[in-house]
């Protein structure tokens, strides 16, 4: 209390007034004093026209304060950089009236912005013709640095002429001048360089056909056709009762341009060329045809004629036997045991014509030499469930299997038996023994059946896959190493490959039901072919190798001119090559086999 009372009792001190010109000469002598040690700086007098702070405004920022000329003739000079102009464009700009009108506002006042704010004409005609439409240009390709300006009146910065960038299409026009120097020196658009640009990719991977190599417009503008393909086949044959089986193959087309279908208990024979339909064979005691496969044709003789070796068909059937028909005098020849179970799969050897390999599912693979009486001359054992895919190379030295187990074998041509070419082969099965194979590839994850030997390129080998693997595989059948897999989205059924391009083209199943042709080294889709209801079982190419059939559960069969014709020669030999669907493929015929 005591020390309360003497605080109130203190008298209040009156406030002295300042004088201002002692204030004023109090500041200037001490702005002259110099405290050795202080950490307080000397105070610095406010430069003339500094603007006054005051409570709720922010800060003047020092970077964007703006720039006051000390006298009104000030002798700073802006020279333009030539490195950082485009003569082409700033001569338009000069030239023409239109664009003149729309670069006067910004050369008065930078942040002016046109009343249209729409493309120039030269701009619009310099869009279209280097993007497509709804594509925009990028920055870096036609402006060589973001459009910036700064100062007041007394000048001006601009980095850049920006073509189709955000400084010209967002508002600001363009300016002839430029006084900054680039990051990069920029290139001109309009000259020999602009080819060099396109290849380099400066356009974002964008070309005037539609896109470059690093992007999937370049691939598809690369791997465009120059042919014209149909999108609806060209002929529809009926196949009533064909059976619905992923690992049975019954169709063959013949090198004298006759088309084999299987059909339940019979084989029909359907004539390209006479467009007429032949019963060939009609098994008994509830059998029924589970393959079937030509036989490969003599080379043509020397008169020009071709052979008739074509005229032998292998069918092999539920009943673990083969038989082997003379489909010109329309005769059984002969018949090969050896199975126990049924023959899923047939393959004649191009180079051995005798020479006969089949699967079955008693997992095992015969290889029978059809002149010989006793036929089988060697057993190949390396697949542990039924062997559905069977297919020799082109040149008869390597023999490709797939199996129900997920294996993709290869087997060389010595182990079917098979001597040196051209001459027969008499090895007994006890001499020859059980034989496994060179490669085994696991990689798949269900059941290999389409198989495909590359026409162009001797140890390249195409696989497909079933329902739960979906996938094409390539394959370097001298080593076994897997090149390529691509992912197609559905069961892979068949495969060919084209002998006059380098193309595939796959049949699949669920859920589209579609073939699909395929561009190769890139595995780009070029199209797809629809109208089958069910799953495409079976893929067999016309001896031109031009036209496509495809064989359907829906009980059809379809025939798709994919391919084309080759340019010179070409095709795949034998009587009939060349001749395709005859005179009637230009037109959609509905025949029944039977």
């Amino acid at each position: 209390n005591k020390i309360s009372s003497r605080v109130h009792s203190r008298p209040l001190k009156k406030k002295r007034k300042k004088n201002p010109q002692q204030t004023m000469s109090t500041s200037h002598s001490l702005s002259n004093i110099q405290v050795t040690g202080s950490p307080t700086p000397a105070l610095k007098r406010r430069k003339p026209g500094t603007p006054t702070r005051t409570f709720g405004t922010p800060p003047v920022s020092p970077q964007i304060r703006p720039f006051e000329c000390s006298s009104p003739t000030s002798t700073d000079r802006f020279i333009p950089s030539r490195r950082s102009m485009d003569f082409t464009v700033a001569h338009h700009f000069l030239t023409n009236e239109d664009a003149e009108n729309k670069c006067a506002p910004s050369l008065s006042s930078p942040t002016s912005v046109p009343a249209s704010g729409q493309p120039s004409e030269f701009e619009s005609a310099l869009r279209a013709a280097l993007l497509s439409p709804g594509q925009h240009a990028p920055r870096s390709a036609l402006s060589s640095t973001p459009l910036t300006s700064s100062g007041g009146g007394g000048g001006c910065e601009v980095s850049g002429i920006g073509l189709g960038s955000p400084a010209r299409s967002g508002g600001s026009s363009g300016r002839v001048l430029a006084f900054s120097e680039p990051a990069s020196p920029p290139r001109s658009l309009f000259g020999s360089d602009l080819p060099g640009l396109l290849r380099s990719g400066d356009l974002g991977g964008m070309s005037p056909l539609g896109g470059g190599a690093g992007s999937p417009g370049g691939r598809r503008s690369k791997d465009r056709l120059s042919r014209s393909i149909p999108s609806t086949p060209s002929r529809i044959l009926d196949a009533p009762d064909i059976v619905d089986d992923y690992y049975l193959n019954l169709i063959s087309w013949s090198s004298s341009n006759v088309l084999a279908v299987a059909l339940g208990p019979a084989v029909y024979t359907w004539n390209a060329e006479t467009n007429s339909v032949q019963l060939l064979c009609q098994l008994s005691n509830g059998d029924s045809v589970t393959s079937v496969n030509w036989m490969q044709s003599r080379p043509p003789s020397s008169s020009g004629g071709g052979g008739r070796g074509d005229a032998l068909l292998a069918v092999g059937c539920n009943s673990s036997r083969i038989e082997l028909w003379d489909a010109a005098a329309l005769r059984l020849v002969r018949t090969l045991p050896g199975h126990s179970a049924r023959v899923a799969s047939l393959s004649w050897n191009p180079a051995h014509r005798s020479l006969l390999s089949s699967g079955g599912r008693d997992s095992l693979i015969l290889s029978h030499d059809v002149r010989a009486a006793q036929s089988q001359v060697a057993t190949l054992r390396g697949h542990r469930q039924e062997v559905c895919g069977l297919k020799w190379s082109p040149d008869g030295s390597t023999l490709a299997s797939g199996g129900n187990e997920n294996y993709l074998c290869l087997w060389d041509v010595a182990m079917s038996g098979a001597g040196g070419a051209g001459r027969s082969h008499q090895a007994q099965p006890s001499s020859m023994g059980h034989v496994g194979p060179r490669q085994v590839m696991q990689d798949h994850k269900a059941a290999v059946k389409a198989l495909a030997w590359a026409p162009f390129q001797r140890s390249l080998l195409a696989s497909g896959g079933g329902t739960a693997d979906r996938t094409i595989k390539f394959w370097n059948a001298n080593t076994g190493a897997l090149q390529k897999s691509v992912d197609t989205g559905s069961q892979v059924c068949s495969l060919l490959w084209s002998p006059h391009h380098r193309e595939l083209v796959s049949s699949h199943g669920f859920s589209q039901n579609q073939l699909v042709l395929w561009k190769y080294p890139t595995m780009t889709k070029v199209k797809e072919f629809t109208g089958h209801t069910a799953r495409v079982l079976h893929l067999d190419m016309s001896p031109d190798g031009a036209s496509v059939v495809s064989a359907a559960a829906d009980e059809t069969l379809r025939f798709w001119s994919i391919f084309g014709t080759a340019s010179k020669g070409g095709g795949r030999g034998g009587a009939g090559a060349g001749q395709g669907l005859g005179g009637s493929v230009g037109g959609l015929n509905m025949l029944t086999l039977r």
